[in-house]
């Protein structure tokens, strides 16, 4: 027998003794793995948790991605898991630090994060044994569950289709090979070139504008002086508010009252106004100054007697019956006032006519215009005296100018 052979036979030997080993026994299946743990020592802090998700026993506790502790104990208290974390000699964990349970993969263990506080001071308080981290400073993960419960209702609740729709409407929306996009780009370009073009004007316009602004700040004291001076008087404003709005609804009404004269009814319609009569007075006594022989002879003669009877306590008269007319004609020779006479038949006739127009109207206001009352516009009769007669019709004017051919 050779050494090849001898080898040989005695790999045969030993793969039939492992194969009968393993069909008496169950392998590697039998045999017990050692248990993870940290050892001994440190310190233990309590977790509390509202959800302790599937969190094995002796789950390893990591403080930025370093193995720090382990899980000791966890039980259910008052709907919450309470923990108990073994942390290692040395670890150093401010107070404030908040405890994640959380998982490297979506099928790997869970193990609890620790994360100090974003504020954390040096040499600030820190975590002692015995000490707990309450439930508002510690989160749950999310489960493999949840993750595959959102993913499935991202891709089948309308998200990636209205995405996709969103795509092909940007596709459609550049038209036809990209026109549309192109004619947008166009225009994006011309309005660029015409804001360079005018850069020079929006530059002095910037600078105009901060030249302004340095002079409002150089008047920043005087305007604000300008504001603390207003203060009181718009206080003032502010706390007799109703008194401002009731004077102006007063004036409202006084406005309102006003537009209706002459007529107190509101029911004239001949287009006067108080500004018309005003100007109609101004009107006359323009053609009073600007009249060649007027003179104020006639006032002037009045002023001595004025002057004389008023000279004492007392009002002194002097009348002289020979220079008054009692009729209406002077006698023969007589010195007096021509002006100064009683009434003459045609001034009767005149008060008559009054008389009568006023009756017209106020009848017309009482029972509107009968048969006996003329039926239009009238006025006295400029011939005949106390006569009523209608307005005459204006005058025709001349005929329009034929337009040249």
């Amino acid at each position: 027998m050779t050494a090849r052979s001898s080898r040989a036979a005695l790999a045969l030997a030993t793969a039939a003794c492992l194969s009968v080993s393993a069909c008496a026994s169950e392998g590697l299946a039998s045999l017990s793995l050692p248990a993870p743990g940290g050892g001994s020592g440190g310190y233990t802090l309590t977790a509390v948790f509202s959800n302790a998700l599937n969190l094995p026993a002796m789950a390893k506790v990591k403080l930025a991605g370093a193995d720090v502790g382990e899980l000791v104990s966890m039980e259910a208290r008052n709907y919450t898991a309470v923990t108990t974390l073994r942390i290692r000699d040395g670890v150093q964990l401010p107070q404030g630090s908040i405890a994640e349970l959380r998982s490297a993969t979506p099928l790997g263990d869970v193990f609890v994060a620790l994360k100090p506080p974003v504020a954390a001071a040096p040499g600030g308080p820190l975590l002692r044994d015995g000490d707990t981290i309450d439930l508002e400073s510690t989160t749950a993960a999310a489960t493999v569950e949840s993750v595959l419960s959102s993913a499935a209702i991202l891709v089948n609740g309308g998200a990636v289709r209205n995405f996709t729709n969103i795509i092909n409407g940007l596709g459609k929306a550049t038209g036809d090979q990209g026109q549309a996009f192109g004619t947008l780009i166009r225009k994006t370009n011309h309005t660029l070139g015409t804001l360079n073009n005018r850069s020079e004007e929006i530059s002095t316009a910037l600078t105009e504008t901060s030249r302004l602004v340095e002079r409002l700040e150089d008047k920043n004291q005087a305007l604000g002086e300008v504001m603390d001076a207003a203060g009181p008087a718009t206080d003032t404003l502010a706390a007799h508010t109703t008194e401002i709005a009731d004077l102006v609804v007063q004036l409202g009404d006084t406005t309102e009252q006003l537009r209706k004269f002459p007529s107190v009814a509101g029911t004239d319609t001949s287009g006067r106004s108080v500004v018309a009569d005003v100007n109609t007075i101004a009107g006359a006594w323009n053609d009073v100054v600007l009249t060649p022989d007027a003179n104020l002879y006639a006032l002037n003669r009045l002023m001595p007697p004025f002057v004389k009877a008023t000279t004492s306590n007392a009002i002194a008269v002097r009348a002289s019956i020979d220079r008054l007319i009692l009729g209406s004609i002077p006698d023969i020779g007589f010195t007096g006032d021509q002006g100064l006479h009683g009434p003459k038949r045609y001034n009767w006739h005149q008060l008559v006519g009054s008389l009568q127009y006023t009756l017209y109207r106020l009848q017309e206001r009482i029972v509107g215009k009968g048969p006996g009352v003329p039926q239009g516009p009238v006025i006295p009769s400029p011939t005949a005296p106390g006569v009523i007669v209608p307005v005459p019709p204006p005058a025709p004017g001349p005929p329009p100018a034929e337009p040249p051919r």
